[in-house]
């Protein structure tokens, strides 16, 4: 999932916990968090709140079809948050630029084809080749074996 940062909270001792996110992970319900961010899809018009430790590591993720729903859905298991939330300051056209920037570094060095679009992407000494681009090679090397 490639989405960009909206807004984010950390939460404050003027919020509480409603006692239920709602939110289950290997069959137990997530409790109360110390951190939370709105994400927005950047291929997808989903939005997503992020549940997450103090650290930013997520720890759960729930959709919703807008930010401003996983606003009010933020609100209702933590109210008190809506004073805590910070705008991210991150334009779509800098969070594409930034995927681009970063997915350009991981491309394979024959075709172009990202990490996403591979099966797999191979790096040794800074160069990087995919599996397609390797099976390709590979099959022309075995037609020349069979050739005049």
């Amino acid at each position: 999932m490639d989405a960009r940062v909206l807004e984010y909270a950390v939460l404050d001792e003027t919020v509480t916990y409603s006692g239920h996110s709602s939110l289950f992970i290997d069959g137990a319900e997530l409790g109360p968090v110390p951190c939370l961010a709105i994400c927005q899809g950047l291929d997808e018009p989903d939005s997503f709140l992020l549940h997450c430790h103090s650290n930013w590591d997520v720890l759960g993720i729930a959709s919703y079809s807008s930010p401003q729903e996983s606003k009010r859905r933020a609100e209702r298991i933590y109210p008190g948050v809506s004073h805590c939330w910070v705008d991210a300051g991150v334009s779509e056209q800098e969070a594409l630029a930034y995927r681009e920037e970063v997915s350009s570094a991981l491309q394979c060095g024959f075709c172009g084809k990202g990490p996403d679009q591979a099966r797999q992407v191979i790096e040794k000494n800074g160069s990087r080749i995919c599996s397609d681009c390797i099976e390709e090679i590979y099959n022309a090397l075995q037609e020349s074996k069979h050739q005049p």
